[in-house]
């Protein structure tokens, strides 16, 4: 902790500021540290951080906010509404007589409770906890209708029963939070309410609803402050992470079940520097012996999130692993575009009779009425091998992405794996499988059923065809390139930290300059987000933008997006973007070009981007891209390395798939 530290800082300061005050409306306490971040993160420290200093040399006060509010819950009747109170301040806060009102409705801490919060803790109040529980994962520390004491999970637990009864108006209200004195603490004023409320400023704070994300089941969540993980709180919908004006930290989404709110959560993108081999494998050409030989090496554990799977010979090492004793573990997306193939459901099988076990990230059979999956797409595409191997990439377990070596040259998806041995990634990968695979405490992991016609078996006469070939007349990249050393390593998740501006991978692209260079290999990357028929003044591509920034500050920049799966009439194709890449670069002259391109007959459904700046050379390597859902709401990893022979061989195939982009001028 460094609130003795931080403390004597203060008095410090005081003193030399002889009687000189500064004031504000809260505390100090709401604007500093309770805990320092992570140490090894790539994010800078942010400047222009408010704070207000107490007149008075003892530790500030504790300062309690409505941190965030599941309102409009997915579920029939809605049992799982829910607020999250956080202590923000310096001293620890005893909630005996405090009380939470929405509406002409108020529940109160009984004043026997002993409940307090410490600074920077946090506790979710519902109300009912049994609901509570599955949506979100965790219990909650008090209710405001029923405890839930029949849930298993629940009944040893000490849950508050508070005092009063809640009803959180979906379409708008307010929500206040007073003390034991009845003195007003807090207040959040959402949706369309239009009447005056104490604590608050201004409009009323409003999610974050367009293009695919909708109101239901989102959870309004405060902008945590991002050098210190603290709740901003300045009484006006600002502080509110849905904020449309605020195109860095606002336009965010939050839904039940996600973590985020702190280190232990992925809030900062987990990075250390260690000693460790690094592999970095090419597709279609390159990836299958090596995915293949980490297979059959594993004695222990496989666990794979990989959204599909759709490779006999690949199913058949897995469940050869299951037989031998191995712990086969495999996430798959339950709903993917065109619905799940019958030569999946056949893979799926093999696994699943030799013993492992094969969940779809989608709603359970037993699920209440209404419940809904934590994420859009369980789109990630990483594994452990007995927690000491993992791997990280673009592609799916797929014959098109990885097909078995032929005499001839084998074409397919252009897509890429990292392999490492690196400590620090296999804790972060650990970490997140941790979350996802969590059936015990979510109702989104339907496992494999025999007969059932979507997550069961295949047609009792089916047999896998044969695998597709896409001729092509070279394929240089089939030998893996492995280096041995230090390197730094930083995992990135969405939805947790992707869209952060000052960390990862944008981080990278926001300190490109004169000089440094930016190469992006993308399957797409959309022109805008928002609404489909929006455009970049209105809803911007932040990547894009940073990338378009990068040019303007003097940095050389590529992209190399795919042919092949675009639609080139929509107008958020990847040939729109093209255009209006290169229109922008004539127009202001910069050193920015953008290509489609197939270069290995099956499409780029790689997502790489490569950042050389100011001598130092990152590669982002992942499952994500170009998109608002994919950054949002979506279930991505992205592994980012700094080390030279991984660099270097992805700008390799970078600038030999450029070579060969088929398009070049505008429509």
């Amino acid at each position: 902790m460094m609130v003795p530290r931080m403390l004597a800082t203060l008095t410090a300061a005081l003193a030399l500021l002889m009687g000189v005050y500064l004031t504000g409306t809260h505390s100090f306490g709401a604007h500093l540290p309770v805990e320092p971040p992570p140490a090894g993160n790539l994010i800078p420290q942010p400047a222009g951080t408010p704070g207000y200093l107490p007149v008075v040399l003892n530790a500030p006060p504790a300062h309690m906010v409505i941190a965030a509010a599941y309102i409009d819950s997915a579920l029939s009747d809605e049992p799982d509404e829910a607020i999250l109170l956080w202590n923000s301040g310096w001293q620890t806060q005893a909630l005996a007589g405090w009380s939470i009102h929405a509406g002409a409705r108020q529940a109160t801490f009984p004043m026997t409770t002993t409940i307090q919060l410490a600074p920077g803790e946090r506790l979710w109040c519902t109300a009912q906890a049994a609901a509570f529980a599955r949506t979100f994962g965790e219990p909650p520390a008090c209710v405001w209708d029923d405890a839930g004491r029949d849930e298993p999970l629940l009944d040893k637990l000490p849950i508050v029963q508070l005092d009063g009864n809640l009803v959180l108006g979906n379409s708008g209200g307010a929500i206040v939070l007073r003390d034991a004195m009845n003195r007003v603490a807090d207040t959040l004023v959402y949706g369309d309410y239009t009447g005056e409320s104490k604590g608050w400023d201004g409009l009323p704070a409003r999610l974050y609803t367009r293009g695919q994300i909708g109101r239901s089941g989102q959870v309004w969540q405060r902008k945590l402050d991002p050098q210190w993980g603290q709740p901003l709180d300045t009484d006006r919908a600002t502080d509110w992470a849905s904020d449309l004006a605020d195109l860095a930290w606002g336009r965010r989404v939050r839904m039940a079940g996600w973590q985020g709110w702190d280190a232990a959560g992925l809030f900062w993108p987990p990075s250390s520097r260690e000693m460790a081999q690094t592999t970095v494998a090419v597709g279609p050409e390159g990836l299958f012996e090596p995915v293949a030989a980490l297979l059959q090496s594993a004695q222990h554990s496989i666990d794979l999130s990989i959204y599909a799977l759709e490779h006999p010979t690949l199913a058949r090492l897995l469940s050869e692993a299951a037989a031998r004793g191995v712990q086969v573990r495999v996430l798959l997306e339950g709903s993917p575009p065109g619905g799940i193939t019958d030569l999946q459901k056949w893979c799926v099988r093999q696994i699943v009779e030799a013993g492992g076990d094969v969940r779809y990230a989608a709603v359970h059979v037993d699920a209440p009425k209404g419940y809904r999956k934590r994420y859009r797409y369980a789109h990630a595409k990483y594994g452990l091998i007995d927690g000491a191997q993992a791997l990280v990439g673009s592609e799916n377990f797929t014959r098109e992405a990885m097909p078995e070596p032929a005499a001839e040259p084998v074409g397919g998806r252009r897509g890429f794996y990292l392999f490492t041995d690196a400590p620090g990634v296999i804790a972060a990968l650990s970490r997140i499988f941790a979350m996802d695979w969590a059936p015990d405490r979510f109702y989104d992991l339907q496992p494999y059923l025999p007969e059932d016609p979507r997550y069961g078996g295949p047609p009792p006469d089916f047999v896998p065809p044969p695998a597709p070939r896409f001729p092509v007349d070279m394929a240089p990249f089939a030998t893996a390139v492995v280096a041995t050393g230090a390197g730094t390593f930083s995992v990135i998740s969405a939805p947790e930290n992707a869209l952060r501006p000052d960390g990862g991978l944008n981080e990278l692209l926001t300190r490109a300059r004169a000089g440094d260079e930016i190469l992006a290999l993308q399957l797409y990357e959309h022109m805008f987000w928002g609404d489909s028929k929006s455009n970049p003044i209105a809803d911007p591509n932040p990547r894009l933008q940073m990338m378009v920034d990068a040019a303007r500050r003097g940095a050389r920049v590529r992209l190399l997006l795919d042919s092949f799966f675009d639609d080139a009439e929509s107008l958020r194709s990847n040939r729109a973007t093209v255009d209006y890449v290169r229109a922008m670069a004539a127009a202001e002259g910069l050193d920015l070009d953008a290509r489609l391109g197939n270069p290995t007959g099956g499409g780029i459904h790689a997502k790489v981007v490569l950042v050389r700046v100011g001598g130092e050379t990152w590669s982002a390597v992942g499952s994500l891209n170009g998109g608002e859902v994919s950054h949002k709401i979506n279930r991505e990893v992205v592994l980012i390395v700094d080390i030279p022979a991984v660099y270097a061989r992805l700008s390799e195939v970078f600038w030999w798939d450029w070579e060969r982009a088929e398009w070049r001028g505008s429509r």
